[in-house]
């Protein structure tokens, strides 16, 4: 078993991070001990998505050298520990090389590690890449995300970072659509999952409660069941839980709202 894993793509907006944070909260429901990391100090976004308006300890503050890994962990859903990244200090000095000595510390106490690398391959894309053992590329079925992913694909190689596979998201199966063996024979790697374009997902991001958590057994969520399946080489169980209820009250928009005027400041 391999207990490092990142995520990475050549661009953003791929879902990467939805595809990172609920894979990791569906293996704790199946009794793994996951924990996943937000290495993406610039856009920071697990917090937001898990609807957290403020951790005291982050991975800035790991990076820093003010705090061992073990201080930043908080507790998710359903199991799940996190490690996030702030929105409020950008430009912190931090040393980009103890990320690889982070994760390797979590990988003695953790099955899964889960590294959400930032897109691209920045300084800090390169480090979130080679922190980890292994690395599965995130991308969309268009033209525009082929090249940059080659590129993921020789830079881990090159460093010695296994690449599984890809996961092939936001798919809605239209003919103009790239296949998956287009990008095989393109990429040079299997398609490990495909997970389709769901309102499902953006939905849940609305409401800052995963989608996994939220309705399991919606499309995505089907999807992220065949990827665990690929990671583990176990069987997954699909999901027998309903949808998860709003409970009424205040709209998404004002709930949503409020959130972010605490997050930053507002009043």
């Amino acid at each position: 078993m391999v207990p490092s894993i990142v995520f990475a793509s050549g661009k953003g907006g791929v879902g990467k991070t939805s595809i990172a944070l609920n894979l990791g909260i569906l293996l704790a429901k199946l009794g793994k001990r996951v924990v996943v990391v937000d290495a993406d100090l610039d856009m920071a976004a697990i917090s937001i998505m898990l609807g957290v308006e403020l951790n005291p300890i982050t991975l800035q503050n790991v990076l820093a050298g003010e705090n061992s890994v073990t201080d930043a962990v908080y507790d998710g859903p359903n199991g799940l520990f996190y490690i996030p990244s702030s929105l409020h200090e950008e430009g912190k000095s931090v040393d980009l090389t103890r990320l690889r000595e982070a994760v390797s510390k979590l990988e003695l106490s953790y099955e899964y590690v889960l590294v959400d690398s930032p897109p691209g391959l920045s300084a800090e894309a390169r480090a979130a890449i080679t922190s980890a053992q292994e690395l599965v590329i995130v991308s969309t079925p268009d033209p525009a995300a082929l090249i940059d992913s080659l590129k993921i694909r020789k830079f881990a190689e090159k460093n010695g970072v296994n690449v599984i596979g890809i996961a092939l998201n936001r798919a809605t199966g239209d003919k103009t659509e790239m296949k998956p063996q287009d990008l095989t024979n393109v990429l040079g790697l299997p398609v490990v999952a495909i997970l389709p374009e769901d309102v499902e997902v953006r939905r849940s991001a609305s409401m800052q409660v995963p989608v996994e958590v939220r309705n399991p057994g919606c499309g995505f969520c089907k999807g992220l069941r065949v990827l665990a399946g690929a990671l583990t080489h176990d069987q997954i169980p699909e999901s027998k839980a309903g949808a998860f209820s709003s409970g009424g009250g205040d709209s998404f928009f004002s709930r949503i709202g409020a959130f972010f005027k605490k997050l930053f400041g507002g009043k």
